[in-house]
């Protein structure tokens, strides 16, 4: 929750100053071609790449290499548990905010992914303005956390 809060107060400073930047790379594991379409339509509206993974496991090598801002994982994933690649993918060192994406998103799975250390869930079918706000803060926390670990404390 402490999450949300945060990323709506840094998103909130963020318009006002018009800091809008891209955000690099964003790494995707969907699998469902309407899914990838609408993700890449939000992204290149906004100037972000994003890359596609077909699997877990693709998905983690890149990750690892380009330490994305993003992690787009969608719980229907074809080649493993999702619980397993959020841990996964919240364990690595990028400090990524995955972002689960579910035909079923509840107050429950929520928790459990948050829990888990993922950022936020997006249900299907997914809509244009929830991927839009949903990166968004996602991004805008992921600089946050950035900033303030070069800010030198007294």
């Amino acid at each position: 929750m402490w999450q949300q809060i945060r990323s709506l107060f840094v998103a909130a400073e963020a318009q006002n100053s018009d800091a809008l930047r891209p955000c690099s790379t964003i790494v995707s594991i969907l699998l469902d071609e309407q899914d990838r379409s609408l993700i890449t339509k939000v992204c290149e509206g906004n100037q972000w790449d994003v890359f596609f993974a077909n699997s877990g496991d693709e998905a983690r090598q890149v990750a690892e290499k380009i330490k994305p801002p993003i992690i787009l994982l969608d719980r229907d994933m074809a080649d493993g548990d999702w619980r397993h690649a959020l841990s996964a993918f919240a364990s690595a060192s990028s400090e990524a905010c995955i972002i689960l994406i579910s035909r079923v998103a509840d107050d429950y799975l929520w928790n459990e992914v948050v829990c888990n250390g993922g950022y936020d869930v997006l249900s299907k079918p997914l809509r244009e303005q929830d991927v839009l706000r949903a990166v968004r803060l996602a991004w805008f926390y992921w600089n946050s956390i950035r900033q303030d670990a070069t800010i030198p404390r007294k």
